[in-house]
C-alpha cells in the first residue's frame, strides 16, 4: 500500500469515527447497526481493514454520502510495474491490433514471416504469432488460406473500422 493510500484510509477512518461520535454511537452500537464486529470497526477507524462492502455499510449507517470521501482526484498510477516481458507483449499486441484493424497491411495475403518482419520481431516468435493470428481469424477479423505448409492471412473485407474488444 502506498503512503497516499494509507493516508486516505486513515482520513476515511477518522471521518467515520467523528460521525459515530457525533451521533453518540459507541462501537458496540455501530456494530449492532452494521453487523461489523467492534474490533473490525476499531481497525477501520484507525485506517485498517476497510473493504468496499464495509465502506458502503458504514456510509449508510452513519448517513455519509460516499462522494464526500472522494471529492479530490487521486493519482491514477499503479503502485508497481508490469514485468518487462508483459510490457513487451502489450506493446506488440497494440502494434498487431493496429495492423489488423487500422491499416491496409492485411489487404493482401501475408505469411507469419511477413508480420514478424513488419513488426521487427525475431523469427523465433513465429509459433506464438501463428497463435495470435489464428485468434484474429476466430474473432472474424482475418481469414486465412492454407498454402502448402504455411498459411496466408488477409483481412476480411468488413473489418477496417472494427474496434478490438480489449481496447
Amino acid at each position: 500500500m502506498t503512503d497516499k493510500d494509507r493516508e486516505k484510509l486513515e482520513s476515511i477512518g477518522l471521518r467515520f469515527r467523528a460521525q459515530r461520535n457525533e451521533l453518540y454511537y459507541s462501537l458496540r452500537d455501530l456494530s449492532n447497526l452494521t453487523g461489523i464486529s467492534a474490533g473490525t470497526l476499531n481497525g477501520i477507524e484507525r485506517g485498517k481493514d476497510l473493504t468496499l462492502s464495509n465502506f458502503l455499510i458504514l456510509c449508510r449507517s452513519l448517513e455519509i454520502q460516499p462522494k464526500f470521501f472522494f471529492q479530490d482526484d487521486i493519482e491514477l498510477s499503479p503502485p508497481y510495474s508490469l514485468p518487462p516481458d508483459v510490457q513487451e507483449r502489450i506493446i506488440m499486441s497494440k502494434k498487431l491490433d493496429y495492423l489488423v484493424y487500422h491499416s491496409d497491411f492485411f489487404n493482401s495475403p501475408k505469411r507469419v514471416a511477413d508480420v514478424l518482419k513488419e513488426l521487427e520481431i525475431d523469427k523465433s516468435q513465429s509459433n506464438k504469432f501463428s497463435v495470435y493470428l489464428s485468434a484474429y481469424c476466430e474473432e472474424g477479423a482475418l481469414t486465412y488460406e492454407q498454402q502448402g505448409n504455411y498459411k496466408e492471412y488477409r483481412k476480411k473485407s468488413d473489418t477496417t473500422s472494427k474496434t478490438p474488444e480489449n481496447g
